[in-house]
């Protein structure tokens, strides 16, 4: 299959990015439209500030209109914009050209379904079936034209789920757009909003996108909210789809934190009904011991965010994500966005008076250790023999002591391993054990360590 995570991703121009492979995406999608009932429809089409973005756009909207779909262009924008859009009525699919987190020379293609939602793994199966079969024949549709509106639609939707006025008046931040799809709109939410905006690396700027700014790099941003004595920082990923916070004393405020301290407060308005929150295997047990002691549910899925909506679906939660920051409020959106994420932590901080620092839950995390392989194939991980075995080793001596968690990434060529467990000394001595034991695993191409 050619999606990962979160899309189809390579490096911009080359293998599933060539204009070859993206000519086939674009009628590959054309035929899954046709599956659902809406032939030749209409597909909203956004990028973030990546500079292989234009040229991907116009192949893929070459093939679009060849396929007998029209295409309406937002130009840069969020992702989460165009699944709200989406759910609007604006257009029957939505496309993101979009890497998110990943360095400047990836790209991707996102595909966002009519009621704002990502596609199902079904769907994408069969769209990368189709994308198998098909010869492309690249045609660049030149002339494309944005229409600013789109995201001016967008922002009207997102404040009409806040308070009306100036509901963060009093309070100051900071912002890092990390010179991605929030550059525009970002800081225009927050100072409708009434607050006091500082803005780093808000140029768009796809040469630059999440390079040592955004939530990659919340230390960045830690500085600067204790330079200006902002209330708190706000740092988003090259797509807006994510955001970590930074307190008033600049220390980070991840994912677990955010969504505990966003559950806690739904909680009290009494708005979390049921009361349950959908965690991934990233986060640390240490959040569901607290959540379980403040009479909330905790419900554990795999990595992603689609596997977290599909659960908030069938939970009837409202709330859930990753420590990356990733988190959907599916009260009011289908889809995870780091715009919304810190209008709600804002506004909890000006409606209690509290300091973000003071607000931060007690949660007592086990210490975890994780490593990042480079690869250069990705076999079946139960078919690794080293691997396996350290693997089972490593979940017998741990026992309800601790986890491990062993995946390729889903958007970058890395194999990902996460060992918690009671002591730091012992989650460092079973990643090292694990990695050890990977790189000698020779199917998986990873560089040896440099001296």
């Amino acid at each position: 299959m050619i999606f990962g995570t979160d899309g189809v991703r390579d490096i911009g121009g080359k293998g599933l990015l060539s204009e070859e492979s993206v000519d086939r995406l674009g009628f590959a999608i054309a035929s899954h439209m046709g599956r659902e009932g809406c032939a030749c429809g209409r597909v909203l089409v956004a990028r973030d500030t990546r500079l292989t973005g234009p040229a991907i756009e116009q192949i893929i909207t070459g093939s679009l209109h060849r396929a007998g779909c029209s295409t309406l262009h937002a130009g840069v924008l969020p992702t989460p914009a165009v699944s709200v859009l989406l759910e609007h009525g604006v257009a029957d699919l939505g496309i993101v050209i979009s890497a998110s987190h990943n360095p400047p020379e990836f790209n991707g293609i996102k595909l966002i379904a009519a009621d704002g939602s990502k596609l199902t793994i079904e769907q994408e199966k069969a769209i990368s079936a189709d994308h198998s079969t098909l010869v492309g024949n690249p045609t660049p549709q030149k002339g494309i034209e944005d229409d600013p509106a789109l995201g001016s639609q967008y922002l009207e939707l997102l404040m009409a789920s806040f308070p009306s006025g100036e509901f963060l008046q009093g309070i100051s931040l900071v912002l890092d757009c990390a010179c991605g799809a929030g550059c525009g709109c970002a800081p225009e939410a927050f100072r409708r909003a009434g607050a006091e905006v500082s803005v780093l690396h808000g140029q768009p700027d796809g040469g630059q996108i999440n390079v040592r700014c955004g939530s990659l790099h919340p230390e960045i941003l830690g500085l600067e909210v204790v330079r200006r004595g902002a209330h708190l920082g706000i740092a988003l990923d090259g797509d807006a789809d994510r955001a970590l916070l930074v307190d008033e004393a600049g220390d980070l405020v991840d994912g677990d934190d955010v969504i505990v301290i966003w559950a806690r407060a739904l909680q009290q308005r009494g708005d979390l009904d049921p009361a349950v929150v959908v965690l991934t295997t990233l986060s640390n047990v240490g959040v569901d011991e607290y959540l379980s002691k403040n009479g909330i549910d905790v419900i554990r899925t795999p990595v992603g965010d689609r596997a977290v909506a599909e659960a908030l679906r069938e939970s009837g939660g409202s709330l859930g994500g990753e420590p990356s920051g990733h988190i959907i409020h599916r009260g009011q959106a289908a889809t995870g966005d780091g715009i919304r994420t810190g209008l709600s932590i804002a506004r909890h901080i000006k409606e209690t008076g509290r300091t973000l620092s003071d607000l931060r839950p007690g949660i007592v995390r086990l210490p975890q250790e994780q490593r990042n392989l480079r690869i250069m194939d990705r076999p079946d991980i139960e078919g690794l023999q080293h691997l396996r075995s350290a693997k089972e080793e490593a979940i017998e001596a741990l026992g309800d002591d601790g986890r491990i968690e062993v995946r390729y990434s889903g958007t970058e060529p890395l194999l990902r391993i996460l060992v918690e467990a009671r002591t730091a000394e012992v989650a460092r001595r079973w990643a090292e054990h694990l990695e050890s034991s990977a790189r000698m695993e020779s199917t998986l191409g990873i560089a040896p360590r440099v001296p």
